[in-house]
């Protein structure tokens, strides 16, 4: 039996110092999109393999700390529009 594919839009969060800052894309998958998004995160800045920070809930690079944000399921009408605006991963 084959899975649906299912589209999203996710967040990665960035904080630098005193700046907190997040990036939203699409992407999808027909797996667990919060285990997506966090394989994004870990390689958002860095080479991927980076070990994650369980006190800090991400993934160190370069003095930042980048975490996986929120997932949000979206129909695929809105993937096809919003692809257009926002990067796919």
């Amino acid at each position: 039996m084959k899975k649906e594919m299912k589209h999203y839009i996710g967040i990665i969060d960035e904080r630098n110092g005193e700046f907190e800052y997040n990036t939203k894309y699409l992407f999808r998958t027909t797996g667990c999109p919060s285990a997506y998004n966090d394989k994004t995160a870990q390689g958002w800045r860095g080479s991927g393999d980076d070990e994650l920070d369980e006190d800090m809930g991400g993934y160190w690079c370069d003095g930042s700390i980048i975490c996986a944000g929120e997932v949000k399921r979206i129909p695929l009408e809105h993937y096809n529009v919003l692809k257009n605006y926002l990067s796919v991963l």
